[in-house]
């Protein structure tokens, strides 16, 4: 960029933050910051600006993963790597309630084709979104990853997904796109730093419940979680 290109830019940046500021002065002055509504977004913007201040502290001493370390988390995940494929699959998005899974598997196991199992869901009033997509293996959520590894070309899967949606998935077709090592050291040390990170701030927002005093109001007080709840998926 030439002198004469910054002094522009700059130009343009001062002149926008003038305008912002005239605008919020006219504005004050109507007293529309005192608009139950506009002082709520106030409020709420602020809290979210502290909130990014607070986790950027939080993680800026977290130190680059080691090679050890990349070459480990290469190892560790062939699918997404050295098995790396590009999924070619018809999905079926269901929006249906838990107790419902184990009755799509058998209606799926029963019928000849996709077609004729989605033909049944409209006699059942349930609601499906149908699609094509096409994705690499580190696109796909691992859920769904862990069943489409393992399938044949035209096999279908029923992958709950969360408490009120189920998808159906149809192995269209798929090809093999696997990544050195060199090549996904990047992905592979953002995928380290972003779990580091999520443990962290995990860890660091059950402190601040324990230390804070957190009142609820009547009607919203949560349920309390069974004292021996087992992990999920296991017995």
């Amino acid at each position: 960029m030439t002198t004469t290109e910054t002094a522009q830019a700059r130009g343009k940046v001062l002149d926008a933050l003038i305008d912002q500021h005239l605008v919020s002065s006219a504005a004050k002055n109507e007293k529309l910051d005192k608009i139950p509504e506009v002082a709520l977004a106030m409020q709420q913007a602020q809290r979210q600006v502290l909130v990014e201040a607070y986790v950027e502290r939080l993680f800026k001493d977290l130190p680059k993963p080691s090679d050890n370390a990349i070459r480990d988390y290469y190892n560790q995940h062939p699918d997404l790597f050295a098995r790396r494929k590009l999924y070619r699959v018809q999905e079926l998005e269901l929006q249906l309630a838990p107790e419902r899974v184990a009755e799509m598997e058998a209606q799926l196991k029963k019928s000849h084709s996709l077609a004729e199992f989605t033909a049944w869901l409209g006699t059942q009033k349930i609601a499906v979104t149908s699609g094509e997509v096409v994705r690499p293996a580190e696109k796909i959520p691992a859920v769904m990853l862990s069943q489409l590894v393992n399938m044949k070309n035209g096999q279908a899967v029923v992958v709950p997904v969360d408490r009120d949606r189920t998808s159906v998935l149809q192995l269209q077709d798929s090809q093999a796109q696997p990544l050195s090592l060199d090549q996904a050291s990047d992905t592979i040390v953002h995928q380290i730093l972003g779990e580091k990170r999520r443990t962290l701030l995990e860890a660091e927002i059950h402190k601040l419940r324990a230390d804070g005093k957190i009142e609820y109001a009547s009607g919203f007080v949560p349920r309390p979680k069974p004292v021996n709840a087992s992990p999920p998926g296991r017995p």
